[in-house]
C-alpha cells in the first residue's frame, strides 16, 4: 500500500512539472510573440489629400498615382497606433519597412514617418525611406530602413506619430518608361538583428 502511495505521489509530482513545464513555454512564447509584433498598414487605407484626390488610384492594397496622370504628387498620411511590442518594453531599434514600386527616372516614393509634440507643436522626422536609395523595378518590392537606435521609446501620452507618404510621378526623360509610383504597405516593427 505504501508503495501504491509513493509511486501515485511522484507520478502526480511528474504531471506537475510536466504541467509547470507547458505553461512556461507557452509564457515564453506569448512574450516572444508580443515582443515581434509590428504595427501595419495596407497603402490603400491612408487619408489621400483632398486636392490629390483627382490624381490618385485605390485599389486593394495599393495607393497609386493614376496611370492618366502625367505628372503630379499624391501626399497619404496614416495615423500610427500604439501596439505592443513595438511602442514599449526595451527594444527601441526599429524597422520603418515599406513595400513599394519605383520603376525609374520619373517615379519616386518617399515614406517619413512623424512625431508631432502634443504641447509644443514641434514636428520631428524619426525615420525616412526615398526609393530612390534603391535599384528601380518594375514589380513592387519590400525594403526597409532602421531608425530610434538612440532616442527614447514611443511616448503616446505627449506626442502623436504619423506615416507621411509622397508618391511622385514626373514626366520621363526620352526613352524613359512612363513612371509608376506606388505604396502597397508599412510596417513599423522592432529591428534586433544587427545595431544601428
Amino acid at each position: 500500500m505504501f508503495h501504491r502511495c509513493v509511486s501515485t505521489m511522484g507520478s502526480a509530482r511528474s504531471i506537475l512539472v510536466g504541467l509547470t513545464v507547458a505553461v512556461m513555454l507557452l509564457c515564453h512564447a506569448a512574450a516572444v510573440s508580443a515582443q515581434d509584433r509590428c504595427w501595419t498598414m495596407a497603402g490603400s487605407t491612408g487619408t489621400v489629400d483632398e486636392a490629390d484626390l483627382n490624381l490618385v488610384t485605390l485599389t486593394d492594397n495599393t495607393a497609386a498615382v493614376r496611370s492618366t496622370v502625367a505628372q503630379g504628387t499624391v501626399d497619404v498620411r496614416y495615423n500610427v497606433v500604439a501596439v505592443d511590442g513595438v511602442f514599449g518594453g526595451l527594444q527601441n531599434q526599429k524597422a520603418l519597412k515599406v513595400r513599394f514600386a519605383d520603376n525609374g527616372a520619373a517615379a519616386q516614393v518617399i515614406v517619413r514617418l512623424q512625431r508631432v509634440g502634443i504641447e509644443s507643436g514641434v514636428l520631428t522626422t524619426l525615420g525616412r525611406l526615398d526609393s530612390n536609395d534603391y535599384m528601380a523595378e518594375d514589380q513592387a518590392q519590400t525594403q526597409f530602413e532602421r531608425f530610434n537606435c538612440q532616442a527614447p521609446e514611443f511616448d503616446f501620452e505627449n506626442n502623436i506619430y504619423y506615416i507621411e507618404a509622397q508618391l511622385i510621378k514626373t514626366l520621363p526623360l526620352v526613352g524613359e518608361p512612363l513612371g509608376n509610383p506606388l505604396i502597397r504597405s508599412i510596417q513599423i516593427c522592432p529591428f534586433s538583428d544587427a545595431p544601428c
